[in-house]
């Protein structure tokens, strides 16, 4: 098993505790890292989607310590596909996990709630079935530990996609559910709570006139009311608000502004709680050097009096046609690159995707979200894709080049890293009892089966093929261990 070194060419420890790392946890499935929790402790919870625990994209939890140590894992879901998309503390209860379903619609996407206890055994599911197809892409938490929850739904106005806003309470029921849109496509991509009772939504609005989408933010009451909206982009193409943040100012927003299929500027700006328009800016690039510029996360640091954005961007000087990610300081109010805050670039052959960005209470910041898979053979994960978990501090950053990042961390449950010449083969897998296993290794080797808890179960010597029967375990997840590899064992 390869071993992720902790990267510390700027990331290394410093006084009084502070911690800076950037640490990949990985799979034999894509996997995706969509939102992360600061616990009242400086821990940490991860919360995303994995192919890795079943054969279709599972709901999971990833509790990390404060240094992003692995400290346990759970999935969560059913026959199809579950795609957690946020992450809520109710303190001392447990978490919630928002985003989507379609284990029970007959193929279409509902809306997902999952309940977990604090050691992340679940304690009950739900989903919002509805006749169209739904789908979340960002939730707030209400001041009472529900939640509003934000996205798109099968259009009823026109066009193919309406606004989705609905508001759940503590255990999981719907208290309302209320959609708006024009005729063209409108999506709500963000949403953060301004109050008790009021909520900021930012996404996409269709305007007919232009016959292109333009970014909107609008001020929604805990009832459902639309108090105020404001759409804008002052320049000729398409506009999306990505994310919100909420500063001294007002309601910051970021996203991007599409210049063509395959060019896009950052785009990010300044709006009261009130609706008044304080700084729009559209970020012009160089198209022939850096195109395709987003930013996808925002958040406000209340210790520095700063914001955080989170970039992705096509940079031709890395690797072709590859995206990398940056991460830096920008003036709350304007927007404005900070040049003399020291900011954090991940380079990486691959496609990847920021998610979420939290402020940490050393005055820093810990980001999440999807790596791709690296394909240096050298360093190959076994998935398509992996988590990702950027932890800087109030000193700042430094480059990152993945391809020197190896895996420490694997989700319990995931098969490991194979090494060595044990080459074990294991068929069939999953079974609904007995598992023919076979080794090309030369001599004798000694077999250990656990479960999914790392208890043991049984011990067992082959050389050449071994018949081991599953029929007196109940179906669950089970590894076999020899020479340093694990398989992993699905019983049905």
């Amino acid at each position: 098993m390869r071993y992720l070194v902790f990267l510390f060419l700027c990331l290394a420890t410093v006084a009084q505790g502070q911690q800076r790392f950037y640490k990949l946890y990985a799979g034999n499935g894509f996997d995706k890292g969509e939102d992360i929790l600061v616990l009242p402790d400086s821990s940490f919870v991860v919360a995303g989607s994995s192919g890795s625990f079943e054969q279709t994209a599972q709901g999971y939890l990833l509790k990390l310590d404060q240094q992003g140590n692995y400290q346990w894992s759970q999935a969560y879901g059913a026959q199809e596909t579950e795609e957690v998309k946020r992450i809520f503390h109710r303190p001392g209860m447990g978490y919630y996990m928002a985003g989507m379903s379609n284990s029970w619609s007959g193929g279409s996407f509902d809306p997902m709630l999952i309940y977990t206890d604090l050691s992340g055994n679940q304690q009950w599911i739900k989903t919002f079935e509805s006749p169209s197809w739904e789908r979340i892409h960002d939730g707030a938490q209400s001041i009472d530990t529900g939640m509003v929850l934000v996205g798109e739904r099968q259009a009823v106005f026109g066009g193919s996609a309406d606004v989705l806003v609905m508001s759940l309470d503590k255990n999981g029921d719907t208290l309302w559910t209320k959609s708006f849109g024009t005729t063209g496509d409108d999506r709500a991509f963000a949403i953060q709570r301004l109050s008790d009772t009021t909520y900021a939504i930012g996404g996409e609005w269709y305007v007919a006139d232009s016959s292109m989408n333009k970014a909107f933010i609008a001020v929604v009451h805990a009832n459902g009311n639309i108090l105020w909206q404001q759409i804008f982009g002052h320049f000729s193409g398409a506009y999306q608000v990505s994310d919100l943040t909420i500063t001294p100012d007002g309601i910051m927003f970021a996203g991007s502004h599409r210049v063509s299929s395959s060019n896009y500027d950052n785009f990010s700006g300044t709006i009261t709680t009130a609706g008044v328009m304080l700084q729009e800016i559209t970020h012009l690039d160089n198209p022939t050097n850096i195109e395709n510029n987003r930013i996808c996360q925002a958040q406000y640091i209340a210790q520095q009096n700063l914001s955080v954005f989170g970039f992705q961007i096509m940079n031709s000087s890395t690797f072709q046609d590859t995206y990398d990610l940056i991460f830096g300081y920008v003036d709350p109010y304007f927007g404005y690159w900070m040049a003399s805050m020291a900011g954090t670039v991940v380079i990486n052959e691959g496609l990847d995707q920021i998610n979420q960005i939290r402020a940490t209470q050393d005055g820093g910041y810990i980001a999440v979200g999807t790596n791709a898979n690296v394909v240096d053979n050298f360093n190959a994960l076994n998935g398509g894709s992996n988590i990702f978990v950027l932890k800087i501090d109030i000193l700042g950053g430094g480059e990152i080049q993945t391809d020197t990042v190896f895996t420490l961390n694997q989700l319990v449950g995931l098969d490991d890293i194979n090494q060595g010449t044990v080459n074990l083969g294991v068929y069939p897998n999953p079974t609904a009892a007995m598992v023919s296993i076979t080794s090309l290794y030369e001599a004798p080797i000694e077999l250990t089966l656990t479960d999914n808890q790392g208890r043991v179960l049984e011990k067992f010597d082959m050389q050449a093929t071994y018949l081991l029967d599953l029929q007196k375990y109940p179906a669950g997840i089970y590894f076999l261990t020899t020479l340093g590899q694990r398989t992993k064992l699905l019983k049905y």
